[in-house]
């Protein structure tokens, strides 16, 4: 591996358009089709709690609308910490009444090896575990459409492998506190409502910091996928009378909503945005996207414009199966990278430098600012994966 003394990282693949973008010959890979698993909300004090209510959504019929208008009592998003990122995911793996981390064990992994594959293969490929947020996932299925140098365009990822699970946050990200950065919130507000049969409440203060989670899983070729996704609510005329009936609750129909600048006169569905929210709804399990356009004074003038997830790749010269196929590729490389680790504490800092078309790799060794798992978690893990 080629090493910047500058720098420390050291390069461990580098990348062509043409290689990540190149369909023939190629194998294709599913992402199965996530599952919601269980809802939580996030308090204003942090807490994390079981959700009690869906939001319903309510296509705006009043135009134009000031999204300036309650602004002086806006509460923005505190800042989320990686040893903040994975509270949720861990609630739901140390509340769960399965072993949700034994099955990724060597010893369990071997007892589950049916008679079928131990007479007609030589090898079993052990299934490997990926516990993160929604975010990482969808930043890595970009990296084929994010080779052109640029701040913006890269991508770094950090991760700890423990007990052979992987687990993968992103830095620290710093939030604004302007005025455009309310408007995202504030239209949520005038697209959702506590009863399906109510308007929305848009005369409350918005509190970013009260927000529903879910917690998903997929799988993608022998990787097991578990992440937290931020979801803004469902379309339907009749009320969830029991959320904790997840059955129920993935027969919904879940939409978010979007904000675009209104100054440009193209297709809602060939701007370059469209590509991330695909990823993010993809992997949200999200049937819809509303999409409002606001001008520079933050007024939304024209009708919200209602787009079906399933239809955004069509005409795109992107691709679903490229960016699925790069998730699947940077997942393997990280894990292939990081099989002789196993420490609770050490992480590996992956970046994808869009300058020099290359991934590359900093270790932070033993107990630093930037070890994030938790110990109740990394006793808990510890003892679900322990040998019988």
């Amino acid at each position: 591996m080629a090493k910047n003394k500058r720098d420390g990282f050291k390069i461990i693949s580098k990348l062509s358009y043409h290689e990540l973008t190149d369909e023939t010959n190629k194998p294709a890979f599913y992402l199965k089709r996530p599952k919601l698993c269980a809802i939580y909300q996030l308090t204003k004090t942090d807490e994390i709690i079981d959700a009690v209510r869906l939001k319903y959504f309510k296509i705006p019929k009043s135009y134009p609308i000031d999204l300036n208008k309650g602004f002086e009592t806006y509460i923005f998003r505190k800042q989320n910490t990686p040893s903040q990122q994975l509270n949720k995911v861990f609630k739901f793996i140390l509340e769960a009444n399965e072993n949700i981390l034994r099955p990724y064990s060597a010893s369990s992994t071997k007892a589950n090896v049916s008679k079928t594959e131990e007479a007609g293969s030589k090898t079993h490929t052990k299934p490997k575990l990926v516990l993160c947020q929604r975010g990482v996932l969808a930043r890595l299925m970009l990296i084929p459409y994010r080779l052109r140098g640029s701040q913006y365009n890269d991508t770094t990822v950090y991760a700890t492998r423990y007990c052979g699970i992987l687990h993968l946050v992103d830095p620290v990200q710093w939030l604004s506190c302007t005025k455009n950065d309310s408007y995202h919130g504030k239209f949520e507000q005038v697209c959702f409502s506590d009863d399906p049969h109510l308007d929305p409440l848009t005369d409350v203060p918005v509190d970013d910091n009260i927000t529903t989670f879910g917690i998903f899983r997929s799988n993608i070729q022998d990787f097991d996928l578990i992440y937290s996704a931020e979801v803004s609510g469902v379309t339907s005329d009749h009320k969830i009378i029991d959320i904790r009936n997840l059955e129920e609750i993935n027969q919904c129909k879940f939409i978010q909503t979007k904000l675009l600048w209104n100054k440009e006169n193209r297709d809602i569905l060939t701007h370059p945005k469209c590509l991330l929210w695909w990823a993010q709804l993809y992997l949200a399990n999200t049937n819809d996207i509303c999409i409002g356009r606001k001008d520079r004074d933050g007024v939304v003038r024209t009708p919200a414009q209602l787009i079906k997830v399933q239809n955004m790749p069509k005409n795109q010269k992107w691709k679903p199966s490229i960016s699925i196929r790069s998730l699947i590729t940077m997942l393997t490389l990280i894990n292939e990278t990081m099989s002789n680790i196993n420490c609770p504490f050490t992480v590996w800092e992956f970046k994808f430098d869009s300058y020099a078309s290359c991934i590359k790799t900093k270790i932070h060794r033993g107990k630093t600012n930037l070890s994030f798992l938790p110990d109740s978690y990394i006793e808990k893990c510890k003892y679900q994966t322990r040998p019988n």
